[in-house]
């Protein structure tokens, strides 16, 4: 009887074990609040106001120690910002929300009693722009009226979807991110998840080709969730 099938078997059937003992995967939503970062010196009477946006994720941690975790969380981020025009051109705006289909990847350090625990996340994520989505309102510079020896313009309000161009838009972004947590253990192999987590970007938004002032978004996540062991475990003493 030829028994390297069975051993080979029984193998894989050890690992998969193994690697379900030391597995959470959760699911977790909440806020986001994304700020861009570019210089607008060149742009008069314009500033720069952060927008708040969702994130929805699916949290996978995989047990090295104890107290350390390699965590992937795949997931959705909404980063958008507002471009307010001020002075003689109050009124106008340009509002951006962005969807991102995001991973970052990174450690989870973690520490606490049997069933309150504190962790802190730190690692690096990529992401792709998947949507846009542009609302606001601009002067119609063809219905202007005199009035008190100036000209005013009627404001014209737009709602559309982003239209990406190749040449100016860099949809890839990658950066690093780190940010607390709390975890609260409800049963072996539930727990409640509070986080919040900072994203930074190293790449700039703009091609270079198409812009040489470099934009960047800032993204802070506030989520709540739940995780869960795959395999049933003890609480800790």
């Amino acid at each position: 009887m030829n028994s390297k099938p069975f051993l080979l078997a029984v193998i894989l059937l050890s690992l998969k074990a193994s690697l379900f003992a030391q597995t959470l995967v959760g699911v977790e939503g909440g806020l986001s609040y994304n700020t861009y970062h570019t210089n607008i010196a060149n742009r008069a009477a314009t500033s720069l106001t952060g927008n708040s946006g969702f994130t929805v994720g699916i949290p996978i941690l995989y047990r090295i120690y104890p107290w350390l975790y390699i965590t992937a969380i795949p997931g959705l981020v909404q980063k958008g910002y507002t471009m307010n025009r001020t002075d003689s051109l109050a009124g106008e705006y340009d509002r951006h929300k962005n969807t991102y289909l995001q991973l970052p990847v990174g450690a989870h350090l973690e520490y606490g009693g049997r069933r309150l625990r504190f962790g802190l996340d730190a690692g690096l994520y990529a992401g792709y722009w998947l949507y846009g989505r542009v609302k606001g309102r601009t002067a119609d510079i063809f219905n202007g009226t005199s009035a008190n020896g100036g000209e005013q313009f009627q404001l014209d309000s737009y709602n559309q979807s982003y239209s990406f161009l190749s040449e100016r838009d860099n949809r890839w972004e990658e950066g690093w991110w780190l940010g607390p947590g709390i975890q609260y253990l409800l049963t072996g192999y539930c727990r409640v998840t509070v986080a919040a987590r900072y994203y930074q970007s190293l790449t700039s938004q703009e091609k270079t080709a198409a812009s040489a002032i470099p934009a960047y978004n800032r993204t802070w996540t506030f989520s709540i969730g739940a995780a869960w062991s795959i395999h049933k475990s003890k609480p800790r003493t």
